[in-house]
């Protein structure tokens, strides 16, 4: 367990367990049965085991709720945890396994207010999933790019990669825009100051985070309508390249099959020139064949 003050410039300032003055608490799910000073400690018990949305509920005298947002690489980095909103301050729980929350490094607390604490704590991570949307971004581009190249090898794997990613963080994104839109809107214990336009802000940047993933998904969109129209295309020379050699020999498979007939009387069994002469001919149908599949554009 450690505790925390906010400061008047909204800095967390460590406080010992036997000092007053404390406003914010993170625990680790097995401390949150022990807490004393805790309300609601078994509904934030089991929702702390497992976390799974962003979603915030109003109780006389407090407010509980979850926060996820996925990972920007491999999950491993996602943020989760649960909280409590009271009279006493803020109590933030971390699931099991989870890693520290990066305190050292949070904005400054606007309010300065447990709730500040809280928003900062969601502008921290906010911030830095602009810079992922930035660099999904450029990676798309450069995917344009390659299909525009002709080359489609590999694109099916990296646009499903950054599709199931930015679905991931679109759907965070909309859950936290409702969270805070909760907030606005809760008749029990309503934002009062400054903490009001800080969740304002909150939703107003959850809503333009989500639009721009939304965007981004579209953009994946138009860029798998080219990689099948690449794919369609490829396909037909194929088929293309196969009709004209099948054609090609359809000729010769007729020569082939009347000369395999051995009756008598037929035209040159038996001369000498007869090969040379059937031979010839078969090269000139081929010939002509090419010729004219090359006039029509198919070659």
């Amino acid at each position: 367990m450690r505790l925390y003050r906010v400061t008047a410039g909204g800095r967390l300032r460590a406080a010992g367990p036997g000092r007053g003055g404390w406003s914010v608490c993170v625990l680790r799910a097995a401390e949150v049965p022990r807490c004393a000073a805790l309300p609601g400690r078994r509904a934030l018990a089991a929702s702390v085991s497992s976390i799974r949305f962003c979603r915030a509920a109003s109780r006389p005298g407090l407010v509980r709720g979850t926060v996820r947002l996925p990972g920007h690489t491999d999950g491993s980095d996602a943020l989760a945890f649960a909280f409590v909103l009271c009279g006493r301050g803020l109590f933030v729980a971390l699931p099991p396994n989870a890693r520290d929350l990066p305190l050292h490094a949070l904005p400054a607390a606007v309010p300065a207010t447990p709730a500040g604490v809280l928003l900062a704590l969601l502008e921290q991570r906010t911030a830095a999933d602009a810079r992922v949307l930035q660099t999904l971004e450029r990676r798309l581009d450069r995917l344009e790019q390659t299909l525009d190249a002709g080359q489609v090898a590999g694109f099916s794997r990296a646009a499903m990669d950054v599709r199931r990613r930015l679905a991931a963080l679109r759907r965070a994104y909309a859950q936290l825009a409702t969270l805070a839109e909760e907030r606005l809107a809760d008749p029990v214990m309503p934002p009062a100051g400054g903490e009001r336009g800080a969740w304002q802000r909150c939703a107003a940047r959850a809503a333009r985070l989500r639009d721009e993933a939304e965007t981004l998904r579209e953009y994946i969109l138009q860029l798998w309508q080219v990689y099948q129209s690449r794919i369609e295309l490829q396909q037909n020379r194929v088929v293309t390249l196969l009709t004209v050699v099948t054609t090609l020999f359809v000729p010769l498979s007729l020569v082939t099959g009347w000369y395999g007939m051995n009756f008598d009387g037929m035209l040159a069994p038996s001369v000498p020139w007869g090969y040379p002469a059937v031979a010839g001919a078969c090269v000139l149908l081929a010939l002509g064949g090419l010729l004219f599949f090359k006039w029509k554009g198919m070659l």
